[in-house]
């Protein structure tokens, strides 16, 4: 039996909260590497200060992301110009995406 969209929208809102620690473990990113990703607005996690902090799987995700391109990249670049970097990468894959959204709608015209 199919799941419905309903029943997978809700799959998808599940969301598991990690602390710093917790964090840094999984995404293999120091803690100073989190606070500067924090500061330069890429990661944005819930709580005030970094002993409050807690990250969602967006977060993660992103964090995991940026960690592996330096990786397999062999980048020896600091946090700040990887993180711009991949901040120009998502908006040329957003604008390209709306794009083809126009081009799909135009032909449709």
């Amino acid at each position: 039996m199919a799941m419905s969209q309903k029943s997978i929208s809700i799959i998808q809102a599940e969301i598991t909260w990690l602390s710093l620690g917790e964090f840094t473990e999984i995404s293999g990113l120091s803690s100073a590497q989190v606070q500067e990703l924090v500061e330069l607005g890429v990661l944005s996690p819930s709580g005030a200060s970094a002993r409050e902090w807690l990250f969602n799987h967006q977060s993660m995700a992103l964090a995991r992301r940026l960690r592996r391109l330096q990786q397999d990249l062999d980048l020896d670049l600091d946090l700040q110009a990887l993180a711009l970097g991949y901040r120009l990468l998502e908006r040329i894959t957003e604008l390209e995406n709306q794009l083809c959204r126009e081009r799909a709608s135009q032909l449709r015209e």
